[in-house]
């Protein structure tokens, strides 16, 4: 069955900033700490609509951090002794994207430089990473917009299965948080075996990146029966104009598993299970490649 996807005409992203500090002049600290073209932008858009500010005492804020997760345990802590909760909001119209959320997080991160917060993308509950502005025209989903990473290895020990086993068991399972500010449904992989989990992660980060230009487009959208993945596809996630494989396109089938989110699976006419298409029909990049660096990379920045 075809998928359709409806784009809506505005979506909402929302950021937070945990601090103990006085929040004083925010928009002077948001131009003050951006690099002048984000700060030009940004400034046109503060007190509209695609740019709030609001700020609330932590014991009386509108947000539950309580679930935030962060890879640095101070973080953590730091939330939880916070005394201010700063929102950044933007009500975006489809053709404000991707930049309206890019400009709405660097706002954020701006604000929590000035006040030594920590800033929280509320989509993912996830904390933002700590890397440079970059340049005010660079957007690229590989900066910590999908909301999702690998798992423990191995199910953090609990899979007993052999590593060596192509369909040995169904560890894994992978979901996008962050693709609706975007005006796209989530994306999940679902019964992944271990050993072929940043196969699956790279699937997802290339469908994602196969369907983000329909965000800017309000409407319904009829997809094909199967979705081809290009090897420019997974290279536009990275930020690179550079071919990822040589060989031809992937075909994905989509399945609608809830009103907002679609599932990945292996195209209709494959005659093996999900793991055996991962394991015999993907390129080796996509099993090996972890992260990369976009291209004209600011130095000291990653991507994932």
């Amino acid at each position: 069955m075809r998928v359709t996807i409806t784009v809506p005409e505005e979506t909402t992203a929302g950021f937070v900033v945990a601090t103990d500090r006085d929040p004083g002049d925010l928009p002077a600290a948001i131009r003050r700490r951006l690099p002048v073209p984000f700060a030009a932008a940004v400034s046109e858009r503060l007190g509209t609509p695609r740019l709030v500010l609001s700020c609330h005492p932590a014991a009386d804020s509108p947000w539950d951090l309580s679930s935030v997760t962060s890879a640095d345990e101070d973080d953590i802590a730091r939330i939880r002794q916070a005394t201010r909760h700063i929102g950044v909001t933007s009500v975006l119209p489809a053709g404000d994207l991707p930049s309206g959320p890019h400009l709405a997080r660097a706002a954020a991160k701006a604000i929590s430089e000035a006040l030594c917060g920590v800033p929280i993308d509320l989509a993912s509950d996830r904390v933002v990473p700590v890397v440079p502005f970059g340049r005010f025209d660079e957007f690229t989903l590989a900066d910590d917009w999908l909301g999702t990473t690998l798992p423990p290895y191995r199910n953090a020990g609990r899979c007993t299965a052999d590593e060596d086993d192509i369909d040995g068991c169904a560890c894994v399972t992978l979901t996008t948080r962050g693709l609706r500010r975007f005006g796209l449904p989530e994306l999940e992989i679902v019964g992944i075996g271990c050993p072929h989990d940043l196969a699956a992660l790279n699937i997802l980060r290339t469908t994602a990146q196969r369907l983000l230009p329909l965000g800017r487009h309000p409407g319904d959208h009829l997809l094909p029966p199967q979705l081809m993945l290009t090897s420019a596809d997974f290279s536009a996630f990275w930020g690179n104009r550079d071919p990822m494989w040589d060989d031809g396109p992937i075909a994905v089938r989509l399945t609608e598993v809830a009103p907002d989110r679609l599932g990945i699976r292996p195209p209709a006419d494959f005659p093996g299970t999900l793991n055996e298409w991962l394991w015999d029909e993907l390129p080796p990049v996509l099993h090996e490649l972890l992260s990369c660096e976009p291209d004209d990379a600011v130095p000291g920045r990653t991507g994932g």
